[in-house]
């Protein structure tokens, strides 16, 4: 008995192209999902970035509380040192007053003092005089 070799018979042309669209289908459905792969990634990337997004908005309106909150530090900063402003000024006004009046005393007391010692050096030559005139008595007494 003889053994049968199976023999292969090459393909025809249709099979061929068969083949090769087969392969063809196989790669671009490979391709497709690996696509599908990349979008679905970049659907997470877009979830993320509106997240960020939203996190930007919550910073941003933090900041224009804080920016509020400044402005009424400001206003009443403002306000406060216009107050202070308002009461340095009356008490300049009043000190100023309070100054003049005490350097009107201070030049009454010097014009007091300064009779007061003319007073006291006619008191002094008064003296002087009638001490010379007691001993001028006593001693014509004496004699």
């Amino acid at each position: 008995m003889a053994i049968k070799k199976s023999v292969k018979k090459a393909p025809n042309t249709a099979q061929r192209l068969e083949a090769i669209e087969g392969l063809l289908r196989s790669g671009f459905r490979q391709v497709d999902q690996r696509f599908e792969q990349v979008d679905q990634r970049f659907e997470q990337i877009d979830q993320r970035f509106e997240q960020v997004d939203k996190r930007f908005e919550q910073v941003d309106q933090r900041f224009e509380q804080v920016d509020q909150r400044f402005d009424q530090l400001d206003r009443r900063l403002d306000f406060e040192v216009g107050e202070l402003k308002r009461e340095i000024a009356e008490q300049g006004a009043f000190l100023g007053q309070r100054i003049d009046q005490l350097a009107n005393h201070v030049d009454g007391f010097m014009k007091l003092h300064e009779t007061l010692d003319i007073e006291f050096k006619v008191i002094k030559e008064q003296m002087n005089r009638l001490e010379v005139r007691l001993a001028r008595l006593e001693a014509a007494r004496a004699t």
